[in-house]
């Protein structure tokens, strides 16, 4: 290792303590890639298709066959002939017309196909992980808002104890406040087991056991304030629509359940074989010295079962279209919807953060209206109720408009490659 690397971790150490190994969503991104044994799988076929389609290419070629035989022929004696060695030699060039027909255009799909779905793979895991991310933000964000409630409870029962001492009996304003404070305690509790859950789940993706202290969340593009009025668009001024994957993916479909129809179309074609045979030393002199020959093969019986499976592939391919167009239908329904979706949560996420920051310099306010009598403990604890569920409103808000963006995200991925 360079000396200057090592200066620069040593540095970094010092400089950003505790962030040197701090995990962010591309880092998670790239460690369950890295561990997916499902998309090592899809990269083999996807290998496999390739030779596949380079063998269906190959197969186009015709066929040319060299052979030779010798034997020792012994005659009846009176026949005239001599015994001896008799050889022959031939080459036999054959042409399989309905494969040449044919041609390997299906092949060729299915490795585009594969090459897709590989694609499509890897933006599942992704979007899992990405959505784990945002989930395991959103959940810490609340441990953070019960943290604080928690110290405004206690706070507030220790308000209530010297007030009590002063003489004042607030044992009911005390219960409620216990009730509440251990609500929030169990709450919490439950708040702590779902990121554990979440957790988990990014740490299988990743193959490492990932803490929540390692995260860090300073580099999500939608953590940003302000959310309404973003919406996802395709590049503008793009020449052609742009395709996904997943719409490429469904033509890719069809366009193969077509190739297969279209290959029924020449199941009649016959085989044809033309060959050269010379026989060397002929022993008698009426043995032909040259033999060429042309041969035409062709399966007569079973020309009805050929017509019922190109009938069954002609069927095949219309349902393929009906498909592909079910498909096209509900990819632009979800689309419509997750936009929709996006606005609305981010519309609600803006209104209630304003909600809530507006609420907040009252609850230090209600507190000192509390300790001098001009409010009820019902009053306090509403206040700081409405503050608390707007609050987690807003994180709910928020965290479904970043579920839906990463939905949409692998909807669309592909359209700018």
């Amino acid at each position: 290792m360079k000396i200057s690397t090592v200066i620069f971790l040593i540095s970094a150490t010092f400089i950003f303590p505790g962030r040197l190994f701090a995990l962010g969503l591309d880092d998670c991104v790239k460690m369950a890639v890295a561990n997916s044994r499902a998309l090592k799988a899809y990269g083999r076929l996807s290998r496999s298709s390739e030779q596949a389609y380079k063998s269906a290419k190959a197969s186009l070629r015709p066929a040319l066959s060299a052979s030779g035989e010798s034997d020792y022929t012994v005659y009846q004696g009176g026949s005239g002939l001599r015994d001896g060695l008799l050889g022959q030699a031939g080459v036999q060039l054959s042409l399989d017309l309905r494969k040449t027909l044919a041609g390997a255009e299906l092949e060729r799909l299915d490795t585009e196909k594969s090459g897709l779905e590989a694609k499509l793979a890897e933006k599942d895991i992704i979007r899992g992980v990405t959505q784990d991310y945002y989930k395991l933000y959103i959940l810490l964000k609340k441990r953070d808002d019960y943290d604080e409630a928690v110290k405004y409870f206690q706070s507030h029962i220790e308000d209530i104890e010297k007030l009590e001492h002063a003489g004042m009996d607030l044992k009911l304003d005390r219960v409620r406040a216990e009730i509440q404070l251990n609500s929030l305690e169990v709450a919490r509790r439950a708040l702590d087991a779902d990121m554990a859950a979440v957790l988990k789940s990014l740490s299988s993706a990743a193959g490492k056991d990932l803490k929540a202290e390692e995260m860090v969340f300073d580099d999500g593009p939608a953590l940003l304030e302000g959310l309404s009025g973003r919406e996802e668009r395709p590049a503008a001024g793009s020449a052609a629509p742009l395709l996904s994957f997943s719409v490429r993916l469904n033509r890719l479909e069809t366009a193969s359940a077509f190739e297969a129809y279209r290959r029924t179309g020449f199941v009649y074609a016959p085989a044809l074989q033309f060959g050269l045979a010379r026989n060397i030393s002929p022993i008698d002199p009426a043995m032909e010295l040259y033999r060429t020959y042309l041969a035409v093969s062709l399966d007569v019986f079973d020309w009805g079962a050929r017509a019922g499976g190109k009938q069954a592939a002609l069927e095949a391919y219309r349902a393929r279209v009906e498909t592909e167009a079910e498909n096209k239908r509900q990819l632009a329904l979800s689309l419509a919807q997750l936009g929709a979706g996006m606005r609305s949560a981010a519309s609600v996420y803006d209104a209630l953060r304003s909600n809530y920051l507006s609420a907040a310099g009252n609850l230090e306010t209600a507190k000192t209206y509390y300790r001098q009598g001009k409010i009820k403990e019902t009053d306090l604890l509403s206040i700081f109720s409405e503050y608390l569920a707007a609050k987690e409103q807003s994180r709910d808000a928020l965290g479904l408009y970043l579920d839906k963006k990463t939905e949409l995200e692998y909807l669309r991925a592909g359209e700018t490659e």
